[in-house]
Parts: structure tokens; sequence; C-alpha cells
């Protein structure tokens, strides 16, 4: 079965169908993936001297960075599972997710570390190849969570199902991360022009970090859904 290519149209109609998921779901959405992500923040904020910054603050946070690496398979697949199960209109539990991002943590993490390795490779040649790979490969954790895919075929799947679609993933992806970044500089200034304590930008950037990753989760789903068969939510 071929797709037709999506047109720039199409990319602006996936944002829509995005942003209309994420007002009816999004604070269950919300309430679901704070808790799953809360050992991250807590770990950013407790120990972000000691997991590896020099001492004049310009070092790289390597035990916050290494821990979310680590512990980001367990999340996302939580976050996948539960798409999954809302669309199909069946239950869930913080529980159940848990489960299913720990029973899945090692294939997830191995698609990611192979994703990341060829998108830095693309970037490291020239930028465009890096796009190229982040969006053919963008889907790999959807088939592993809902198709049960074996890391190896997930990532041939991804890299097949999205040939029709690198085009919009790309330009969807890069408004996405150009408002957060918009807002993130919003923040920053109120925060030096109002004298706001350390804390307000901590928390504001938090939640914006939770908000940008439901919604990317939410877009890329919508593209798994146009590219793939009939959807079995996982058990």
């Amino acid at each position: 079965m071929t797709h037709k290519p999506t047109n720039a149209p199409s990319s602006l109609l996936r944002l829509r169908e995005s942003i209309a998921f994420f007002r009816v779901y999004g604070w269950e959405m919300s309430r679901f993936f704070i808790v799953l992500y809360l050992p991250v923040v807590l770990v950013s904020l407790l120990v972000p001297e000691s997991g590896g910054t020099d001492t004049d603050g310009s070092g790289f946070p390597a035990l916050s960075f290494i821990f979310n690496f680590f512990y980001q398979p367990i999340y996302t697949g939580a976050l996948i599972y539960q798409l999954t199960r809302i669309e199909a209109g069946q239950t869930w539990t913080i529980r159940e997710g848990f489960i299913t991002g720990v029973r899945l943590w090692d294939k997830l993490l191995l698609v990611n570390l192979v994703s990341l390795a060829l998108t830095l490779v693309g970037f490291m040649a020239l930028i465009v190849p890096g796009l190229i790979a982040y969006a053919r490969l963008a889907l790999a954790e959807f088939r592993i969570v809902i198709d049960g895919d074996h890391p190896r075929d997930a990532l041939k799947n991804s890299f097949t199902m999205t040939r029709p679609y690198t085009l919009p993933i790309i330009s969807c992806t890069a408004v996405l991360f150009g408002v957060f970044l918009s807002l993130q500089l919003v923040i920053e200034w109120l925060t030096a022009v109002l004298h706001m304590p350390l804390l307000f930008p901590v928390a504001l950037n938090t939640v914006l970090s939770v908000v940008l990753m439901l919604f990317l989760t939410i877009l890329l789903f919508r593209f798994y859904g146009l590219a793939g068969p009939p959807r079995v939510p996982p058990e």
C-alpha cells in the first residue's frame, strides 16, 4: 500500500489535529506524564552541581542528563501506551503504563541509541541529512510499543513508513521547537526584568518541557496513524 506525499497544508492539518487532541486529553495526559516524569525533575533539581558540572557552572550536567537518557524510554513507552488506549476508548492506569515502559525499556533504549547516533552523524556531515534521519526514524518507538517490533525491524519499518512524510515531520517539529524556544526566551526575559527568583524559570521551563514532550508525542502519533496499519492497543 502506497501513500501520497503530504504537502504543507497537510502538515498544518497534523498540527491542528494534535492541538485538538491535546485540548481534549491534555490535562488527563499531563497528570499521567508528570507522575512518570517526576524522577527526572527531582534529579535535575537535587543534583545539578554534583552531576559533573564544573566549578564555574559551565560544565556538562552529566548525572541529570545520563539519568534522563536512560529513564526516557520508560516514560516514552508509557505515554505511547496511554495514547493508544485513549484513542481506542479503553481504560488505562499509571501502573500499566509504567509496566509497559519498563518491559520494553531495553528495546526502546536501543532504538534511541541507534536513532541518536545516526542523527548526530547526519548533523556532523550536513544539517539536512541529520534532519532526514530524525524524521525517518521518528516512528520506531511507536513500532515497538504498538506493533511489538524487534528494534531492528522497528527502525527499518519506521524508515519505510515515513518516506512520504519526511518533510511534514521535519516542518512540524521545527514549528514546535520554534515556539518552545521563543517561550523560553520570554521566560528568561521576564525573570531578568521582574527580578524573579531562580525557582520561577526552573518551574516554568519544566512545565514547558512536559507540554513539548506531550505535544510532540501526540504529533508523531498522528503521523503513525497516517502511515501505519490499523492499531491494536497494547495489552
